[in-house]
């Protein structure tokens, strides 16, 4: 034999080899077989299909919750504005009262209605949670104080307050302003 015999000989061992293993990996299946296993996919498909349906629904209601929760908040806070400046309109009104009769009234007359005026806005004020920073004699703290001046001061301990410029505020224990001091320092 030549080689080139030998070569196709080879060539057609080797190909009827795949015929055969080819042949040994073909499956068939009967016709029930392949109605359990489209009964199984159009299950699974429809289990696929409610799965979806439901995220989005659930994403709508969270889309929803989301814009409810956003116009709660804005009413709420409209709700506390609008409470807050009904309270102020007797301010309002006393500043008023006390304009139009200014001219006629003597200087003591208008400092006891300017006072009355301030315990009133003091008042509602506090009514609603604010309260002053207290500073003088106290130690200086950066969360509640801005140190404008600072002085040398031997009988007092360092960094004590000395004079307030400023008051400074808190409302339900939140700086809104420091108040704005004189401190010592050694």
């Amino acid at each position: 034999m030549t080689e080139k015999n030998q070569q196709e000989q080879e060539l057609n061992q080797s190909s009827e080899e795949m015929n055969n293993k080819t042949a040994e990996k073909e499956v068939c299946f009967d016709y029930q077989e392949i109605d359990k296993m489209m009964a199984t996919i159009e299950e699974k498909n429809r289990l696929v299909d409610e799965s979806t349906n439901r995220l989005k629904r659930l994403q709508a209601d969270f889309d929803n919750f989301r814009r409810r929760t956003r116009q709660e908040k804005e009413e709420l806070s409209n709700l506390v504005v609008q409470t807050l400046i009904l309270e102020l309109l007797p301010v309002l009104d006393n500043f008023e009262r006390a304009l139009a009769t200014g001219e006629v009234q003597d200087a003591e007359g208008i400092k006891s209605g300017v006072e009355m005026i301030y315990r009133q806005i003091v008042g509602i004020l506090e009514k609603n949670g604010l309260a002053p920073v207290i500073s003088v004699g106290e130690l200086f703290n950066p969360e509640r104080h801005e140190a404008v001046i600072r002085v040398e001061d031997s009988e007092k301990e360092e960094g004590t307050i000395i004079e307030e410029f400023q008051k400074g505020y808190i409302v339900r224990g939140k700086v809104i302003r420091p108040s704005m001091v004189k401190v010592t320092g050694n």
